[in-house]
């Protein structure tokens, strides 16, 4: 029944890559928010924990059935301050998270809110037109 796909790994070899990924540059770190999908008769629904953005930090984007979330944030400006020994949630990190969408979703419609650090992205499904069948005449 739920026809949306995920690129899980198997658990135990890469459940720290599934959380923290080093992209190409050392200095910026790419983050995979955990996610919740739900499925009833109308709509599919992810949920992202993004704790510590605001919704102007979150960017999505929808091309050839693929879902983007991205959330990041620009470095300051100002570089005073104190200076960190580890630092895993600093301005050089993003979150990112993409989900292969079935043909069923209406993409004119999705929609999106942001509430106590939770993305709440709703997919409405298309409506579903009952097979016809076509008599051909035999002649």
């Amino acid at each position: 029944m739920n026809n949306l796909r995920f690129g899980f790994r198997p658990f135990l070899p890469s459940l720290m890559n599934e959380v923290f990924e080093r992209q190409s540059s050392e200095t910026e770190l790419t983050y995979k928010p955990a996610a919740n999908v739900r499925e009833d008769e109308k709509n599919y629904a992810i949920e992202l924990a993004l704790p510590g953005f605001t919704k102007d930090e979150i960017s999505i984007s929808f091309e050839d059935e693929v879902l983007t979330i991205t959330a990041g944030r620009q470095p300051k400006e100002d570089v005073k301050g104190p200076k960190y020994t580890w630092n895993e949630f600093g301005y050089k990190s993003k979150y990112e998270r993409s989900f292969q969408l079935p043909e069923t979703v209406n993409a004119d419609n999705i929609s999106a809110s942001f509430e106590n650090g939770i993305l709440l992205v709703t997919l409405p499904k298309k409506e579903v037109q009952p097979a016809t069948v076509k008599q051909i005449a035999i002649v």
